[in-house]
């Protein structure tokens, strides 16, 4: 059987939060693939599961011969793959030099060569991220390093050291700079606003408001047009290109609608204080600002599923590269910042949501919370802020 169908299943799953912890990425995930790549799971002097290192206990070792390591797969936590590349890098070097290590939480996954020289980041080969890329594609890198007949061979592994080393790597890094910058704009990234915000409060000496510094960032994805003179024709510098979201035409339903639910004020200057009407399966509500909106439709759609919080907390798009935005308390939202732990809007069964967010993230939430739920956006869930 294809890996890819596999692939493309595990990223649906994922994507729908069916995932929740080490456990089961390690059962649903990690032995699913290596089932599909030729080990035999159930065999554990070859996949062997808690392996004993002088530093404490790899997840999986996979063994050629029978019960001599060749690989640590390391497992983490939804989003914690990035916390344990030292301690799996300690385990392959402490059990004798294992020299190819792999690290996932399911969604990611970190291909690092141990005996090589440089910082632990320094020594990674390839970061796979299954939402970026095509079933077909994570097929073959999870193929190219982990197939257990080219493992065995020692190509899999002669492959990495050849791709380590090749000139080629800078280049690759390179021309993704464009799509990589894009994307970080088009999803509000907070560390790129943070920096821009403090930047202009410097120079300025007045903070400026999120959402201004974020429409700035969207500004420059867009062609710019330069006019020469007041006779000459004007000249396009062309820019990266961004796609178009396509207009989604549709029958007018009839629908109800609803008061706002009563919530509590948002203490965050960069509240939109747009008002507006969104819709909710066909039902719709009046909000008041954006994170009213955003409160309300989580709201809606957790009461109609008792575990949608738990899966939408573990999505991607639902937490920053330093911080979540769903969570169990303030300190989990706001983990380096105490000043803005009042910040946040109750859930159902405690859960908490960050209100300190630009509009841009609000509407990437959800956009995620509606394909945790498995509705469309723009059709079953529709706002606009």
């Amino acid at each position: 059987m294809s890996l890819e169908p596999t692939i493309t299943d595990i990223i649906s799953r994922l994507r729908h939060g069916l995932f929740p912890n080490e456990q089961s990425i390690s059962q649903g995930i990690v032995l699913r693939v290596l089932q599909q790549l030729g080990w035999e799971s159930w065999d554990t002097t070859v996949v062997w599961p808690e392996y004993q290192t002088g530093e404490g206990r790899a997840d999986f070792a996979l063994c050629h011969p029978p019960t001599k390591p060749t690989i640590f797969v390391e497992v983490k936590g939804p989003g914690k793959a990035e916390e344990g590349v030292r301690q799996a890098l300690d385990y392959a070097f402490h059990s004798g030099g294992v020299p190819f290590v792999v690290l996932t939480d399911g969604k990611t996954w970190s291909f690092y060569l141990t005996m090589e020289q440089g910082s632990y980041e320094d020594r990674r080969v390839f970061k796979l991220d299954l939402f970026e890329r095509e079933s077909s594609e994570a097929a073959a890198v999870l193929d190219r390093y982990l197939n257990r007949a080219r493992v065995l061979s020692g190509e899999a592994l002669n492959t990495a050291r050849s791709e380590y080393r090749s000139r080629n790597r800078s280049a690759q890094a390179r021309a993704a700079i464009p799509d990589a910058w894009k994307e970080l704009v088009e999803k509000g990234d907070e560390l790129l606003v943070d920096l821009l915000t403090d930047a202009v409060e410097s120079k300025a000496g007045i903070r400026p408001d999120s959402d201004d510094v974020t429409e700035f960032l969207m500004s420059l994805l867009k062609p710019v047009i330069l006019q020469q003179s007041a006779t000459a024709q004007p000249r396009i510098v062309p820019r990266q290109p961004v796609a178009i979201p396509a207009v989604v035409h549709q029958a007018t339903v009839p629908v109800q609608v609803f008061p706002p639910r009563q919530t509590a004020p948002e203490p965050s200057s960069s509240t939109s204080s747009r008002s507006g009407t969104l819709t909710i399966r066909g039902k719709a509500f009046r909000y008041n600002n954006a994170i009213e909106a955003l409160t309300m439709i989580l709201r809606e759609l957790a009461e109609s599923d008792p575990t949608f919080l738990q899966r939408c907390a573990q999505h991607p798009d639902v937490q920053g590269r330093l911080r979540k935005y769903l969570g169990r308390s303030p300190e989990e939202l706001y983990p380096h910042r105490e000043d803005l732990r009042e910040m946040v809007e109750a859930l159902p069964d405690g859960w908490l949501l960050a209100t300190n967010l630009n509009n841009l993230t609000k509407k990437n939430i959800i956009k995620a919370a509606a394909e945790v739920a498995g509705i469309t956006y723009g059709r079953d869930v529709s706002v606009e802020f």
